[in-house]
């Protein structure tokens, strides 16, 4: 992102639009919003728009290693 071509910022912009359930939603709005990229040097990667923005965050990793972690979890039952 530029401002007037001049200085590139290296920000993440995010939108949020009203629902759309047909519901009435008073406070609720379409709004943007602009966020660093939170990164510390020990940090594998940096969060995307869509999981800063939502609130939520994708797992990089194979859906084989999880299956592979979860069949050697020991699970107690009734304990």
């Amino acid at each position: 992102m530029t401002i007037s071509g001049r200085r590139s910022l290296p920000y993440m912009m995010v939108m949020h639009q009203k629902p759309t359930d047909g519901k009435e939603w008073p406070g609720a709005h379409f709004h943007i919003e602009f966020y660093p990229p939170y990164r510390t040097p020990d940090k594998l990667k940096y969060l995307a728009g869509c999981e800063t923005g939502a609130g939520t965050f994708v797992n990089d990793t194979l859906p084989e290693e999880k299956a592979k972690e979860l069949r050697e979890a020991k699970t107690t039952v009734g304990a």
